[in-house]
């Protein structure tokens, strides 16, 4: 019963950044249709592009190791692994070809399946990762989704948080506290 009674500690951010990707040549690197970092899952719903991202040496590579569906109009879901509830805390975004600004826009689905929706215009210079944080309604997500639409984009240093245990009603705890004794108390009488 004690157990019970520990503090439940809170959930910590965790940033998705591709880094173990990164390598030191001038090709665009394959990653396939999904990939997994610390507890999150990407998908590539698109055919018949993978995802990419560029070796340092590319001039597209934006500082920092970061993906892209390779399909126009590819659709990228982010989940959490085990099917947790999540909150999605901000992104980074940066063109991809020219110096075309990019428009993506982020669905989120709610675990009782509603939706929130948000758009971010990133500038127009290419190859500087811009961050764009996302309002409070995206919380509680099962799934975040985008498209790639044309001109495309990049996106890196995903800022997420999964969702925290909640803390039972103070009546549950008390409730459980009581069975506790009772058990104990019944222990007690059969010894004696």
């Amino acid at each position: 019963t004690l157990a019970i009674l520990a503090p439940f500690q809170a959930a910590q951010a965790v940033i998705i950044d591709f880094q173990s990707l990164e390598q030191n040549n001038s090709v665009p690197n394959n990653v396939g249709f999904t990939y997994t970092e610390d507890g999150f899952t990407l998908d590539n719903l698109s055919t018949p592009f993978p995802f990419f991202f560029f070796g340092t040496q590319e001039f597209r590579y934006p500082g920092s190791t970061a993906l892209l569906n390779g399909t126009a109009g590819g659709i990228t879901r982010l989940t959490q692994n085990g099917g947790g509830l999540f909150d999605l805390n901000s992104i980074q975004l940066t063109s991809l070809n020219g110096n075309n600004s990019v428009t993506v826009n982020f669905t989120g689905t709610k675990a009782d399946s509603s939706t929130v929706s948000q758009a971010f215009t990133t500038d127009a210079i290419l190859s500087t990762l811009e961050t764009f944080t996302f309002n409070s309604s995206f919380t509680n997500l099962v799934s975040v989704e985008w498209i790639q639409a044309s001109p495309f984009h990049q996106f890196d240093n995903i800022n997420v948080t999964p969702s925290a245990t909640p803390v039972p009603e103070p009546s549950a705890i008390l409730g459980l506290l009581g069975l506790g004794l009772l058990g104990i108390g019944s222990q007690f009488k059969q010894k004696r």
